[in-house]
């Protein structure tokens, strides 16, 4: 028996109906799944599914068998059979009558069961990535293909994917090994599940497609529970004195899985992923990726932003994302340093929840986890990594500048006896000797922005390190002993910003706009998220983009920091009411009808209350507040950012982000005149003169739609002028309302000391006029639409394109 079968055969099971008798030779069975956490076994829907609605559902109950060794050391593939009653909790999807939807399950067609008497089984190691291209793979599961049943097991390579679905070559799946696991020969991880075949290939569902679950309200609880006992269980089996083997093990024993040279060893990533398994999950994807992208900046000492975002919901992705890193050279190469990155990127997660989230962390655990990295720190290469890891370690727990707790005492800050249940960040200087300061909860160290640079050779700086503000030149590590870092307060504090681009393009053929979304990251770096080139109709677009937005904002938003929304428009479609369109999220809390359609913002909710949705009043989803509610959202001009920026444009931005703003109206008239119908004159640039004229801090407000008549030619004239903020009222209204408007426009802009403070005035206004009958009351009028366009945002590109570097050989 191979090293993998010895690994695997204690972990996979095959499924059947419950009762006497199950599991002879002769006995049909529904097909096979393998042990993920103790007592919770992962298999697709479609096997679960053929015990029929009450099986789904969790009402009826299904049987799992499995086999382990028996203790005779001398025995010969000596393996007995033991079964238990198992339960599904969890499927994906769900749906009311399984069996119209048997052939072929829709994806991610997954589910989790839970088997009674299955605690102490031994379990698969989940990957924590997607697997790279012709990757070599073993296909495990349960089969009655030879008329004996028995454990198959076949070989072959990844090769390539469709949609959602992994495509297998070599050895194809037969009946019976539905639900088991694709494993990657090259690390021992579980890549797939095994779903089905079709003429010339397999078909499996990643592995990463059960983090997606993590999104469904209905589901999310539980899975998180079952990930954060699989960590646990490979963190217990490295001090297991078994001699079977389990994944760290195999990982050790055979050449070719042996660790990289970067240092990041198979004990390493379970010992890592079972600290981080101890705390709080994220808020969200752009929680991961922004500490990631920190991180990456940091160890390469410059600026390089991955092209393709990633949608990672879990600590322990965040840290995959960051193995086979590479610093750069001239030529794009470079030395591994995703050592580096995986130790500093632990530390942030500590030090960020440890500081945003006390409350729910476990002090022990804590203690446990700042220990261990500061362990690592201790036997660490390079001084400037070692350095900064101890510095970010400061104070979280009473741990003082040397990684150990505070002041040498041997003990740990708040373990008393009526320790509250928070670990606190203190902070602590060089000179901290026995006593500890008063715990808070704000002020950061001062390693955050004041440590040295972690590179381990000389970078290559690239355009984007050379434009930010104070530029900080990496610094060679040297063998000696890294400074205690200065304090700093929580004023001297900077955040990345993310916020999100849509760009939607002119009429093409048919009506139809091309659009793109995209991710900013500090007003700099540019990443697609999604596209169409063909393009859809005007009142399409509020439903094509909510779910590329609904993940561009999921990647955005980070910490306190709520992604804004810029949109790109040509001048038609400047009165498109995009700060109401809405983000309803696809899981259970929206409102569907019968037919599972989310028709809530289009009027067609029925009202009536279903099954699914009895609860929902209870449910709180910012999502599917209007976006312009709770975000910035801000037209800009599609044309005008489509070529360099005029002087106007660029001095008139200066004015305005100077400030203070004043106001005027944009036809350059008493705001007591309204608006009026477009005259027919012998000047094209009827209001150019007077726009002109402005001040650079004045932004000009207008009482109606700007995408015909009078507003259409006097937005035009103030974009030839170069104005880059202007206010109007996009919906058609009665001309004795503009007095209300202007009056409500001006105290908006009154409000705001300069351009980026224009934001939260706006916003509060557009929350006042949400509810008809409280604008009313208020004398609020209209609906407010806000041109906001800096040029140079993003800038236009100057240097070269450079690929980004190779992964490790390992991956």
């Amino acid at each position: 028996m191979s090293a993998f079968d010895e690994m695997v055969r204690p972990s996979l099971a095959r499924i059947g109906a419950a009762g006497d008798g199950y599991a002879t030779d002769c006995d049909p069975y529904w097909g096979s799944g393998f042990f993920i956490a103790p007592g919770w076994l992962l298999t697709c829907a479609h096997v679960v599914g053929k015990g029929g609605a009450a099986v789904c559902r969790g009402e009826g109950a299904l049987r799992v068998t499995w086999q382990e060794r028996t203790t005779e050391p001398t025995a010969t593939d000596a393996w007995e059979e033991r079964s238990g009653t198992g339960t599904a909790v969890l499927l994906a999807p769900r749906p009311e009558e399984p069996e119209s939807l048997r052939d072929p399950w829709p994806f991610p067609d997954l589910a989790l069961v839970r088997v009674e008497g299955a605690d102490d089984v031994r379990c698969l190691w989940l990957g924590d990535r997607e697997p790279g291209a012709r990757a070599p793979i073993g296909l495990y599961g349960w089969s009655l293909q030879t008329g004996e049943l028995g454990v198959r097991h076949g070989t072959g390579e990844l090769a390539g994917s469709d949609a959602r679905a992994l495509l297998l070559g070599g050895s194809l799946p037969i009946g019976g090994l539905s639900g088991g696991p694709v494993l990657d020969l090259r690390h021992g991880s579980v890549v797939g599940v095994i779903k089905g075949r079709r003429r010339e290939e397999g078909v499996a569902v990643p592995v990463t497609a059960l983090h997606e679950l993590l999104d469904r309200r209905d589901t999310s609880g539980v899975l998180r529970e079952v990930l954060r006992a699989h960590d646990r269980h490979h963190l217990r089996l490295l001090d297991d004195p078994s001699p079977y083997a389990n994944w760290t093990t195999l990982q050790a024993a055979l050449p070719a899985l042996a660790p990289p040279v970067s240092g990041i060893t198979a004990e390493l990533r379970a010992r890592l992923y079972g600290h981080l398994a101890e705390l709080p999950p994220p808020a969200g994807a752009g929680e991961i990726v922004h500490l990631v992208e920190e991180v990456k900046e940091r160890v390469r000492g410059e600026r390089l932003r991955s092209l393709v975002p990633r949608n990672v919901r879990t600590w322990r992705e965040g840290a995959a994302l960051l193995y086979g890193l590479r610093t750069l050279d001239a030529e794009g190469g470079g030395s591994l340093v995703d050592l580096d990155a995986v130790l500093l990127y632990a530390a942030k997660v500590v030090r960020k929840t440890a500081r945003e989230r006390p409350g729910e962390i476990d002090p022990a655990r804590l203690g446990a986890f700042t220990a261990w990295l500061g362990a690592q720190a201790g036997r660490h290469r390079h001084w400037a990594v070692s350095g900064a890891i101890r510095g970010l370690l400061n104070g979280i727990d009473g741990r003082g500048p040397d990684g150990g707790p505070d002041g040498g005492t041997g003990r740990v800050a708040g373990g008393g006896p009526d320790a509250g249940r928070t670990a606190a960040i203190t902070p602590v200087t060089a000179a901290a000797t026995t006593a500890a300061p008063a715990p808070v909860t704000v002020p950061l160290p001062a390693s955050e922005l004041q440590a040295p640079s972690v590179l381990p050779i000389s970078p290559v700086l690239s355009t984007a390190s050379e434009l930010r503000d104070p530029p900080e030149p990496p610094i060679i590590p040297e063998p000696r002993v890294a400074p205690g870092p200065p304090a700093v307060t929580a004023e001297a504090v900077t955040t990345a910003r993310t916020d999100v681009l849509v760009r939607v393009g002119a009429s093409m053929y048919g009506g139809l706009h091309p659009w793109s979304v995209e991710l900013i990251h500090d007003g700099l770096d540019v990443t697609p998220v999604a596209a169409d080139d063909r393009g859809v109709r005007v009142d399409q677009l509020a439903a094509v983009l909510r779910a590329p937005l609904d993940r561009a904002l999921n990647l955005g938003d980070h910490g306190e920091h709520l992604a804004g929304i810029e949109v790109f428009l040509p001048r038609k479609l400047f009165d498109l009411p995009v700060d109401e369109w809405q983000l309803l999220p696809d899981h259970a809390g929206a409102f569907r009808d019968d037919h599972g359609d989310r028709d809530r913002d289009h009027g067609d909710w029925d009202g009536e209350d279903h099954d699914d949705d009895e609860d929902d009043d209870d449910f709180v989803d910012e999502r599917s507040m209007p976006l312009g509610m709770r975000r910035t959202v801000v037209i800009r001009d599609l044309r005008r950012n489509e070529r360099p920026p005029s002087p106007e444009w660029r001095r008139r931005w200066r004015g305005v982000a100077r400030g203070p703003l004043t106001h005027e109206p944009l036809h350059g008239r008493a705001p007591a005149d309204g608006h009026v119908a477009m005259s027919r004159s012998g000047s094209r640039y009827l209001y150019y003169g007077t726009l002109s004229a402005l001040d650079d801090t004045c932004v000009p407000v207008y009482c109606g739609p700007v995408t015909s008549g009078e507003g259409q030619a006097a937005m035009r004239d103030a974009l030839m002028a170069g104005h880059p903020v202007v206010l109007w009222r996009r919906d058609r209204h009665d001309h004795d309302e503009c007095k209300d408007f202007y009056e409500q426009a001006a105290h908006a802009v009154g409000a705001a000391p300069h351009a980026e403070g224009l934001h939260e005035p706006v916003r509060d206004l557009r929350i006042r006029l949400h509810d008809p009958e409280s604008a009313r009351a208020q004398g609020l009028r209209g609906k407010l639409a806000v041109l906001f366009d800096p040029p140079d945002r993003p800038p236009r590109a100057t240097g070269t394109m450079r690929p980004p570097p190779l992964a490790a050989p390992d991956g």
